[in-house]
């Protein structure tokens, strides 16, 4: 990915209608199913993540830490690490060219990829009683990419191919999350969306989640996570691919 997406609209900038009133931390830790689909293509040959490249379905990584705080005008702070690497081998069937190197038909090819990101959001509390509503900026940090390793039987010995797509961009994106508490259950729903569109590019990041928390702070969540990605550096490079599934999280807010 060679061409950065920027925002296009001017930096967020929003006063402190709700901040907390006490100050408050949250940590939590989750495990993602994530379904592959959609497709590749760095050179002239668009390549299919699950039929040729063989990525389908892996379980990943992701924790966060959050700061909540009663002062005015200071945005509240949110970290946020998500793991998203996946490695697969296939034989391919029909030869295709990726980013410059030829993979002819018949070879075996390793694919690895990694779209693992750490985010940091600023936010401000406009509601925050039986119905919570944050708005903020997430910056996010890609720092990985796409490599794909091929080995070629030549007679008695084996030819080695590589490949790699860099995807080491820091993207400016729109955060909204909301919460909306059933009375004297501890449970709730919500849900919230990361999303950058710029240019015919987009990102869009979205959770949707029913959760459960104790009277003193400890909590579960479930719900459905989707990272959908269309993006175009020029005619021979794109990308237009979707992560997605179910995901469980355990938290403590103290």
């Amino acid at each position: 990915m060679k061409k950065s997406l920027i925002l296009g609209a001017a930096a967020l900038c929003l006063p402190a209608f709700a901040q907390a009133d006490t100050l408050g931390f949250e940590v939590g830790v989750s495990a993602w199913n994530q379904n592959y689909e959609g497709t590749v293509q760095s050179g002239p040959d668009s390549l299919d993540i699950e039929q040729t490249l063989g990525l389908e379905d892996e379980t990943n990584n992701s924790f966060y830490v959050l700061i909540e705080h009663p002062i005015p005008l200071i945005p509240n702070v949110m970290l946020a690490r998500t793991e998203m690497d996946i490695e697969e081998t296939v034989n391919i069937d029909d030869g295709f060219i990726f980013d410059g190197t030829p993979f002819p038909s018949g070879t075996q090819v390793t694919t690895e990829s990694d779209l693992s990101h750490t985010d940091l959001t600023l936010y401000y509390e406009l509601l925050d009683n039986w119905v919570s509503l944050d708005v903020g900026v997430t910056v996010r940090q890609f720092d990985e990419g796409i490599t794909l390793t091929g080995e070629v039987p030549i007679g008695p010995s084996t030819l080695t191919l590589k490949a790699s797509e860099e995807i080491d961009d820091t993207l400016p994106m729109l955060y909204v999350a909301a919460k909306f508490d059933l009375p004297l259950t501890g449970l709730y729903v919500g849900g919230d969306v990361n999303a950058l569109a710029y240019d015919g590019d987009s990102l869009i990041d979205y959770k949707v989640n029913i959760g459960y928390e104790t009277s003193f702070g400890l909590g579960i969540e479930a719900g459905f996570r989707s990272f959908d990605l269309d993006y175009e550096d020029s005619r021979d490079e794109k990308a237009d691919a979707t992560i997605d599934g179910g995901y469980a999280t355990l938290f403590y807010h103290f």
